[in-house]
């Protein structure tokens, strides 16, 4: 396949005035031929720009290595790895002698956010191949596994939420990799395995393994940062975005995936400038690429289990145990979907039991009817995506309509498709089945009537529970667990400063909370959006104070 005539936009060439720009920032290398300039599985390998010779970019992830495309003089390597710091998909080898620009991942990061005449050519193109990449042959990660195997659905969530390209391979449709699995020694309890081509195979990761051999999770770089966000939902994405641009050492902990609830979105066509809808996923991927432009750190998985203080210093420890110092604190964890209390409900969860409809979900289950349970705009977002999928979607909705809790856009659209059966009065009260769920008791509440239904999946968007167990008694909370936030908080003897708490400051100086785990706040993007946006605002000014106190300590001391 020639890949540069089909994708033409992903491999421009600089012109004189680029290069030349190029030219002040870089240091010239030679590579003599056949000599590697990266490797397939490299974290923070190089960004080239050739000068003189060619490059070719070999994919390893087949059984065999092949030339994917042949960079010429003029054009360069790398995508949004390269910004990410994400691993190398592809090797880089020399053909013939090469000389090229050589830029490190910051200085590449540095050019991007102050180069416009370069940003845009080279951040199009890195988009441009990274779909490229999904359009192709390509075959990415291989994850080895059986599909009713929750650890495999688990990898298989992680990788497919952060846009990792990988392919599955079913142990249930192929069991001749038994064989192969007795031959080299590994046990049940060792699957599923995740490989990289003959790079490197992990035994059935922990997504802390995973993360850190693929280049999501991070190390920490230093000892305070200006600000830290705990959650990478729109909310924490767009303080990301604001904070690193406006020059704050910045650092994202996202426990999964970036996009919180609204990621979980098949397509969101009511936010401002996407008149033709757009899935949470890519909006996600589009946020956390401004993001990683100006500077911030997404570190994933980071789990956040506990925080302190220490006078002005706020202290995160991790799942993992480590520990994270920062000087203003935003909490961007959002609202997960609640679990209804239905006996089986947590024995099918990841093989059966959903929380978000995407194409990996939808993949699943494209045979059989299914359920969904919810009345809200995500639960009918998901009923319409799923109905591009499976032969029948029975909605179950507690309420009386679907008109006081569903947009009119979402509502009409679900009367029009002769697919969805919307189950008003409703709920799901018995789930049966043994390794797969086979039918599924509904009860009437109104007409007092049970039906029993045979579907083999269910998708739970119902309640919203704040993401807050970790904060303890820290922090103030309403009756349902929500942080308070500005006017609404109570002062106590937490609260040390003379001024009222800011807009989005909760009732300790210098955290502040934003979007859907905000006490009263709206339960949309546009808003998480704006939130995250707008407390960066008040985070400068409490760093102000903060610099204005530690100051007036030292000297003190």
């Amino acid at each position: 396949m020639d890949y540069k005539a089909r994708f033409p936009l992903a491999f421009p060439k600089l012109n004189e005035s680029q290069l030349k720009t190029i030219s002040e920032l870089a240091e010239r290398h030679t590579y003599e031929n056949g000599e590697y300039l990266f490797h397939s599985g490299e974290i923070e390998f190089k960004f080239h720009v050739v000068i003189s010779g060619k490059i070719e970019i070999i994919d390893r992830s087949g059984l065999e290595p092949k030339v994917l495309l042949v960079h010429d003089p003029g054009e360069f390597t790398g995508d949004l790895a390269n910004l990410s710091k994400r691993s190398s998909n592809a090797d880089a080898r020399a053909l013939g002698k090469v000389v090229v620009f050589e830029i490190c991942q910051e200085e590449l990061r540095k050019i991007i956010a102050e180069r416009p005449e370069l940003s845009e050519t080279i951040l199009n193109a890195m988009i441009v191949r990274s779909q490229a990449l999904s359009e192709t042959d390509f075959k990415g990660l291989s994850l080895i596994g059986s599909l009713s195997n929750r650890d495999t659905f688990r990898i298989r969530n992680f990788l497919s939420k952060n846009r990792v390209l990988f392919t599955l391979i079913d142990l249930d449709h192929n069991p001749e990799m038994d064989t192969i699995f007795t031959h080299f020694g590994i046990n049940n309890n060792e699957i599923p395995l995740v490989a990289n081509g003959n790079v490197w195979f992990l035994k059935n990761p922990s997504l802390n393994e995973l993360g850190k051999k693929i280049g999501l999770k991070q190390d920490f770089k230093t000892d305070l940062y200006d600000l830290i966000i705990v959650g990478g939902g729109p909310a924490g994405l767009a303080a990301a975005v604001y904070g690193a641009s406006e020059g704050l050492n910045t650092q994202v902990m996202e426990a999964l995936a970036p996009g919180g609830q609204a990621g979980t979105s098949s397509k969101i066509e009511n936010y401002l400038g996407f008149p033709t809808g757009v899935s949470g996923t890519e909006l996600a991927q589009r946020a956390v690429m401004q993001a990683e432009k100006f500077g911030a750190i997404m570190n994933i998985p980071s789990e956040v289990v506990k925080l302190r203080l220490e006078n002005q210093t706020k202290i995160l420890t991790m799942d993992t145990g480590e520990e994270i110092r920062c000087k203003a604190l935003l909490i961007a964890t959002g609202a997960e979907y609640r679990k209804p209390e239905i006996p089986n409900w947590e024995k099918f969860e990841g093989n059966g039991v959903y929380y978000a409809a995407t194409k990996m979900e939808a993949s699943l289950c494209t045979q059989f009817p299914v359920i969904v349970i919810g009345g809200g705009n995500s639960a009918g977002q998901a009923a319409i995506f799923l109905s591009n999928f499976v032969p029948r979607i029975y909605m179950v909705v507690r309420g009386k309509s679907l008109e006081a809790t569903m947009s009119q856009y979402l509502t009409k659209r679900i009367d029009e498709i002769h697919t969805i059966e919307v189950l008003l009065n409703s709920e799901v009260k018995e789930i049966h089945g043994d390794s797969r769920i086979s039918s599924v008791l509904v009860r009437d509440n109104k007409e007092e009537e049970n039906r029993t239904l045979q579907v083999d999946s269910i998708f739970s968007f119902i309640g919203a529970m704040p993401r807050t167990d970790w904060l303890d008694a820290i922090l103030q909370k309403d009756s349902k667990g929500f942080i308070l936030t500005g006017a609404l908080v109570e002062k106590n003897d937490s609260w040390t400063l003379d001024r009222a708490p800011f807009l989005l400051e909760t009732s300790v100086p210098g955290i502040f909370a934003a979007g859907d785990v905000r006490s009263n706040s709206v339960k949309r993007v546009a808003s998480s959006v704006g939130e995250g946006s707008m407390s960066v605002q008040f985070i400068h000014e409490y760093l102000k104070d903060w610099e204005f106190a530690n100051k007036k300590e030292s000297t003190l001391s």
